[in-house]
């Protein structure tokens, strides 16, 4: 083995600090102090102004901090829903964004700070910075000038898109996801409350929590994991599905989802050095084409494209048997693909949720152009094992 070889490379994302705990949030304007900012405009969605109390809190711990709020955010986060956003943030002259909900709260957030950072003023011209994917394996990145305004997230559910670098815009008009990233859209804070996050209606909750549980196992059989990695996602396998089933044994638990928050935070540790592969890369085609949630689309998905990397990673889907609780004699028995596969979509029945690809009005007649999207989605190229156009269709086929 020559020395380029043997070296191997770990690296962190720019963020400062992560507050976490039962009333975190009043850590917030500790959060802002820190990065030197003073002026927060918040970015939400309609849900979490109408359903929760959470920009009440927010707004007793900022005062006159909070300078705006744009609550105008959409599921996949679609380029015409943040043009009046941009506007509103552009005329308040805040310092920085505060993303309060989902992963399309965050990505959101993301996108206005990229784009006021840039100098955008039609959000159209974001596509300049959307990341280029080449079949197999060719990803082109444009570089950003470094003044995206810094961030604070408070995320409600359990997505983990506050722990990436990487956020997702979606164009109606091509049906597709565009992907922006850069290290400076890593947000500088993040806050964990479960005290907001309780306020989160079950479904979603659990929806969320399967997907961080698709960021872990994509993280043991990845090809670029290595043994951090692999110590934190098989411990947030074994909370999450733990924390999830808490949640739905009593829905009220406070402490259920702080565990469901570390859990997943620790799902998504060390992405950065690593792509996510092939349920991720189908969850995304999904969710542009056909607006579903990134979390069913991995209750519906994960199983299948365990089964079908079978070949190439059988012993560590025996570690993520294993971490999901099936015991070894039963490992030995199924194989450890169809144990862990079998494990997965037990949870997901447990908690309710979606499991076949026609109970969300996805039919046969979508998996031709379905397949072509993933084959040009750029975390395709983490999949351990290559595949083609009609495996893609096959483990469709094998979903619905």
């Amino acid at each position: 083995m020559t020395e380029s070889q043997s070296i191997r490379t770990f690296r962190y994302l720019p963020m400062d600090v992560v507050h976490h705990g039962q009333g975190a949030i009043a850590r917030i304007s500790d959060a802002m102090q820190e990065i030197g900012t003073s002026r927060a405009f918040v970015v939400t969605s309609p849900s979490v102004t109408k359903s929760t109390d959470a920009l009440e809190r927010l707004s007793n711990h900022l005062g006159d901090q909070l300078v705006q709020v744009f609550d105008g955010v959409r599921p996949h986060v679609p380029y015409s829903c943040l043009q009046p956003g941009l506007d509103a943030l552009r005329a308040s002259g805040a310092d920085v964004v505060v993303s309060v909900g989902g992963g399309s709260s965050v990505d959101a957030a993301r996108a206005l700070a990229l784009s006021l950072g840039e100098g955008i003023e039609n959000v159209a011209e974001l596509e300049r910075f959307r990341a280029e994917f080449v079949p197999p394996n060719t990803t082109t990145i444009p570089s950003t000038s470094g003044r995206a305004l810094p961030h604070i997230a408070i995320p409600t559910t359990l997505s983990a898109a506050e722990f990436a670098n990487a956020g997702a815009v979606t164009s109606e008009e091509r049906r597709s996801k565009d992907l922006l990233i850069a290290d400076e859209l890593t947000p500088r804070a993040v806050i964990l409350d479960p005290e907001l996050a309780v306020q989160t209606p079950a479904s979603l909750w659990f929806s969320t929590g399967m997907r961080a549980l698709d960021h872990a196992i994509e993280s043991v059989y990845s090809p670029k994991g290595g043994p951090v990695i692999d110590v934190l996602s098989l411990d947030a396998i074994r909370r999450m599905a733990a924390a999830l089933r808490l949640a739905q044994a009593h829905p009220t638990s406070v402490e259920a989802r702080e565990q469901g928050q570390v859990a997943a935070w620790m799902s998504y540790f060390g992405e950065m050095n690593l792509t996510l592969g092939l349920s991720h890369a189908i969850g995304h085609q999904l969710g542009a084409r056909f607006g579903m949630q990134h979390g069913v689309t991995s209750c519906i998905v994960l199983p299948q494209v365990m089964r079908f990397l079978a070949p190439v990673v059988e012993e560590r889907l025996a570690l993520v048997a294993g971490a999901l609780g099936v015991d070894a004699a039963a490992v030995s028995a199924a194989g450890p693909a169809e144990a862990a596969a079998g494990a997965v979509e037990q949870l997901v029945s447990e908690l309710g949720l979606p499991s076949r690809l026609h109970q969300v009005g996805v039919s046969r007649d979508d998996f031709p152009s379905l397949a072509q999207a993933v084959l040009g989605d750029l975390v395709v190229a983490g999949s351990p094992r290559p595949v083609n156009h009609a495996q893609v269709v096959e483990i469709l086929e094998a979903a619905a």
